[in-house]
């Protein structure tokens, strides 16, 4: 006798009415363009650099053992440092340093998290807007832009090195040039990362849960401890994620306090530009950073398994989450306030700096860096820059503007057909479009730099090709994002949409986009300023033409101008503040004159003509 087929539940019909009908047009049109996208701009890239450089180089030495053992480069890897009789290669340099500040800064981010939203000061109007203004700061500053001020206050004649040596008579000593300068430094710049990246998992906690184990005579450190630490989980995987492959990418402070610390980014940027000039060298580079970086990401997602973490579902439960425990509270107070004065002695150094003389010898105000980097003069009624850094400052805002709404498209769209369309291959798709987020921007760069220099796309040179990076490498972020929004949308909205026999087009333009709306914007503003802010990836691509601001920023480090280096940093942190919070405000006018619209009954339901297309 046959067995009784199974009846699909009412979950699965409704994901097979919405998400399996057949592909329409623009389905096949939006799957081609991300298919193709993904091959020309990440996957040939990476595999013409790695390979060709690889292919170079055995070439170039006869195609022995010698190009094998030039091209994997023993020093990197070398553990002299553990025989006492030299140091380690850059290879243990950058894993050391990587853990070091992913671990720290996660620890940082989740104590900030929990204070934000489970203490009572810092719950309140004023306390969270204190820290939320604190963590937007690294976000909106250039990555060694924070290196530069921590040398105006710990370096050899720093403020406060100097006021200590006076005050203990002592010494002032160079500590802050090397691992204690690049941890410090990096645990500055990824906190907020993994601050708001925990913040978001904190916020979502089912407060039931802690309820229900209170109800069972549970202390608040056990609710912690069992409840509420487990349900962390995700947060935190990610937080140490992101916090590690930022300090893969991290090229701006290894080269302002790096010294003798050498780390394979930094390795990476002397093998192309330096004396060796080394095409196998810098390919054997690359090759070991990315495979760091995916190495990591496997790891990330062994440890979440295949567990569910589920905090939001469809039925109603406590809205108001049980304060932490009082000895918890203040532990974490005290571990984070070290870290939060610092931030404001930090980022009160870059904006004060470039308004001294010279810091550490004269401290009189003066706006003569100021007028060096940005000057303006008026002569005979017409407006001219005679600043030496508006070049580079107009183009960041021009490239960074082309590349933001770009960015937000790719993500809305390539989130769309991940999150709702169904076909062949579409996990392989989706995990190629998170790994892009894995590759270091050092990275991406070069390969982009080997790979458009010739045909049959010459792109090296040009603004196109920054846009390009900014794009593929800001998009993974937005598109995480959109997965996440379009799961919380109802897929009867999209059977609706199909019943009335409209298409996929029109369902996304006229259903879900408004839906997404707060998505689209976050990728939007996300996507401007880690273009406005980015120097690992584009290192290898600006030109005379098309130079950017963190580029020419390194370029004043580099010759010694600190002064003209602080003003140039404090006018563009200044100005990223204003243009995001300005954007931020027009998006909640927006949905504030959305919401308070009245709307017909049926305003959902499609026009008749569109309908019927």
């Amino acid at each position: 006798m046959p067995a009784k087929p199974r009846t699909p539940d009412k979950a699965s019909m409704r994901l097979s009415t919405a998400s399996c009908m057949p592909h329409d047009g623009f389905t096949r049109a939006v799957l081609f363009a991300t298919v193709a996208a993904l091959l020309l701009f990440v996957v040939w890239p990476l595999a013409n650099s790695s390979l060709g450089g690889l292919a170079s180089a055995w070439h170039g030495a006869g195609g022995g053992v010698t190009a094998k053992l030039s091209v994997l480069q023993s020093d990197v890897w070398r553990l002299a440092c553990l025989r006492g009789d030299g140091i380690c290669g850059s290879g243990w340099h950058t894993i050391v340093l990587g853990v070091a500040a992913a671990v720290s800064s996660t620890l940082l981010g989740t104590a900030l998290a929990l204070l934000a939203s489970r203490n009572g000061l810092a719950r309140s109007r004023v306390g969270g807007a204190l820290l939320r203004g604190i963590a937007l700061l690294p976000v909106i500053t250039p990555p060694f832009a924070v290196g530069l001020a921590l040398i105006l206050l710990l370096g050899r004649n720093g403020a406060i090195t100097r006021a200590v040596a006076d005050l203990f008579d002592i010494p002032a000593g160079r500590w802050l040039y090397g691992p204690i300068g690049l941890w410090l430094a990096q645990c500055l710049a990824f906190t907020p990362v993994a601050f708001l990246t925990v913040l978001g998992v904190v916020q979502r906690l089912p407060a039931v849960l802690e309820e229900a184990a209170a109800t069972l005579r549970a202390t608040r450190w056990q609710i912690f401890k069992t409840v509420i630490l487990p349900m962390m989980r995700p947060g935190l995987a990610n937080a140490l994620l992101l916090c590690f492959i930022e300090s893969l990418a991290d090229f701006g402070n290894p080269l302002v306090l790096g010294g003798n610390f050498r780390v394979l980014s930094s390795d990476l940027y002397f093998a192309v530009v330096g004396a060796e000039q080394d095409p196998g060298r810098a390919a054997a580079l690359a090759i070991g950073l990315l495979l760091l970086a995916l190495a990591v990401f496997v790891l990330q997602r062994r440890w979440l398994g295949g567990r569910s973490y589920v905090a939001v579902g469809g039925k109603g439960g406590a809205t108001t989450a049980l304060p932490l425990d009082t000895r918890l509270s203040w532990g974490l107070a005290a571990l984070v306030t070290p870290w939060c004065l610092l931030t404001v002695a930090v980022y009160g150094t870059l904006l004060a700096g470039g308004f001294v003389t010279l810091w550490g010898v004269d401290f009189h105000w003066t706006s003569t860096h100021l007028v060096d980097v940005f000057g303006i003069e008026i002569a005979g009624g017409s407006l001219r820059l005679t600043g030496q850094a508006w070049p580079s400052a107009l183009e960041t805002l021009r490239l960074s503007a082309i590349a933001a709404p770009l960015t937000a498209a790719a993500a809305v769209l390539g989130g769309w057909l991940i999150a709702r369309r169904r076909f062949p291959g579409r996990r392989l798709l989706e995990g190629t479009l998170v790994a892009a987020f894995a590759i270091p921007g050092t990275v991406i760069g070069l390969a982009y730099a080997q790979t458009f220099n010739a045909a049959p796309l010459m792109l090296t040179g040009t603004g196109a090709i920054l846009v390009l990076s900014f794009v593929f490498r800001n998009m993974p972020m937005g598109l995480r994002t959109t997965v996440g929004a379009l799961a919380q949308i109802d897929l009867s909205l999209d059977e609706a949409s199909a019943t009335l026999r409209a298409g996929q087009w029109t369902t996304l333009r006229r259903v879900l986009l408004p839906l997404l709306r707060p998505a689209s914007a976050a990728a939007l503003i996300y996507g401007f300023v880690r273009a406005a802010t980015a120097v690992s990836a584009v290192v290898f691509l600006v030109s005379a033409d098309h130079d950017l601001a963190t580029t020419y920023l390194i370029g004043l480090i580099s010759n010694g101008s600190y002064g003209s280096a602080l003003a140039y940093a404090g006018v563009l942190v200044v100005a990223l503040f204003l243009i995001v919070v300005s954007l931020e405000g027009a998006l909640r006018a927006g949905e504030r004159r959305l919401t308070a619209a009245p709307r017909h009954p049926h305003a959902v339901a499609l026009p008749a003509k569109e309908s019927l297309t």
